[in-house]
């Protein structure tokens, strides 16, 4: 696997950079939007992890050029994430909140990218979700906690209170 990681804060990108290499492969950083930018333009990768305060290019722009390469995206946020950040396009692939673990995002990164490749389709209420694609038909954008939560829904699986910001922002988007 080929991981994207780019955030402001260097340490942050060195020592993500060795444990991230350490299980899931090659590791390629960029601290501003414009190496972000040319490194999807010149490269291929399996996820890119952008943080939403990265400067010199909005993160919107980096998330809409890694869609367009097909690249998921997790994006590093410092807040909860909200109905506002979910109903926003272009859509990250997923959320990672501060403060977390090189475990929560090495699985957030699994998760993302195997949701990517066998993600496959499904009818919710006569509406098809494309969860390899992370879209709802008529090219609403989702999420994969969105696409877990209608899964869950369809299947009669329990959903909770940890889940309301996804429920709300898919009540907005149907």
């Amino acid at each position: 696997m080929k991981i994207l990681f780019a955030s402001p804060e260097r340490d942050l990108l060195e020592s993500f950079k060795i444990l991230l290499e350490a299980d899931l492969g090659e590791t390629v950083t960029a601290f501003d939007g414009t190496q972000v930018l040319s490194l999807l333009d010149n490269e291929q990768f399996d996820a890119a992890v952008i943080d939403l305060e990265i400067p010199r290019v909005g993160h919107r722009i980096l998330t809409e050029r890694a869609k367009e390469k097909k690249v998921p995206v997790i994006a590093l946020i410092n807040q909860p994430v909200s109905v506002k950040l979910l109903t926003e396009e272009p859509l990250p692939n997923g959320f990672l909140s501060f403060p977390f673990d090189a475990e929560g995002m090495k699985k957030a990164i699994r998760d993302t990218v195997d949701k990517a490749a066998n993600g496959g389709q499904f009818d919710f209420a006569g509406t098809i979700i494309d969860a390899a694609g992370f879209r709802m038909a008529g090219g609403q954008s989702l999420t994969g906690w969105e696409t877990d939560v209608l899964r869950a829904l369809k299947e009669g699986k329990t959903v909770t209170t940890d889940d309301g910001a996804a429920i709300s922002a898919l009540n907005i988007k149907f």
